[in-house]
């Protein structure tokens, strides 16, 4: 009889213990929920597109908008379906951005510091000190404790294979001279 009273006083001790605790507990468990929820909302089917034309067109303003989309489609027949003109390369086609909405422009200088007089023609890959880097990130429909956000991250395949869903996000960023500006 004395074993089982003491082990209902252990049980006892760890309970009022655990009921110590409890409240935050129930904080962190709320706190994840909430966030779960919040990260789950979408602007409703559409991708979150982002577009820094960089020195190309500073007067021009970075391009933010949520393109509307139903299921999974690639990000060039979304850039298409939104009237955006996206020029590959003779040699690549259209699994490389070479020009997006005629920028660089095909009979001017990009003007990039070092390289002033040089003007892109889409034979080949673009210039390494000038091209249009092409991000993507995925929608997170449960946070990851250590990174509530996702990362943007360089495209791993091109444009025309690029696939997308309702809540992901697509940003395209002209680059010169290895200055890469991520999307916010």
């Amino acid at each position: 009889m004395k074993l089982s009273y003491e082990r209902h006083n252990v049980f006892n001790n760890k309970l009022e213990e655990f009921k110590k605790f409890l409240p935050a507990i129930l904080v962190v468990a709320l706190a994840i929920a909430g966030i779960s929820v919040w990260s789950a909302k979408t602007d409703g089917n559409c991708v979150n597109v982002s577009i820094d034309y960089g020195v190309l067109d500073a007067q021009n303003p970075n391009y933010e908008k949520c393109l509307p989309n139903n299921g999974e489609v690639t990000a060039l027949d979304l850039m298409k379906t939104a009237n955006f003109k996206i020029e590959g390369t003779e040699k690549y086609g259209d699994q490389i951005v070479c020009r997006l909405n005629n920028l660089p422009n095909p009979n001017q200088p990009i003007g990039v510091k070092g390289h002033e007089d040089y003007i892109e023609t889409c034979k080949d890959m673009p210039a390494e000190f000038a091209y249009w880097a092409v991000f993507e990130k995925k929608k997170q429909v449960l946070p990851n404790p250590a990174d509530l956000n996702t990362k943007w991250t360089y495209a791993q395949v091109g444009v025309a294979e690029l696939a997308l869903n309702s809540g992901d996000s697509l940003a395209f960023v002209f680059t010169d001279n290895g200055n890469v500006k991520y999307p916010k």
